[in-house]
């Protein structure tokens, strides 16, 4: 099943400075993502994150899209990780 909105907020919490532009993601962040991307089986869990990021992402102030996918790289996970900006079709 699908993390909730607020599941994913928590999960993804500790990524918030690396996306702002920090060198490497913080600790935390790759644990919470490897936990997110272990929910994210169906590509409905997807896009349920994804749209969920899509509207809170916003309100955390200029991040780079781009970042996301290097969670990913950085954390050694093989979900692939899209760059999420407030006009990504999640589909």
């Amino acid at each position: 099943a699908a993390p909730s909105c607020q599941e994913v907020i928590v999960s993804i919490t500790p990524c918030l400075s690396f996306i702002k532009g920090q060198p490497d993601p913080a600790p935390g962040c790759c644990s919470g993502a490897k936990g997110l991307a272990k929910q994210a089986n169906t590509k409905l869990d997807r896009q349920g994150i994804c749209e969920c990021l899509k509207g809170v992402l916003p309100k955390i102030g200029p991040y780079d899209p781009k970042r996301f996918p290097l969670i990913a790289q950085k954390c050694g996970i093989n979900t692939l990780i899209p760059p999420i900006s407030a006009t990504t079709d999640c589909t």
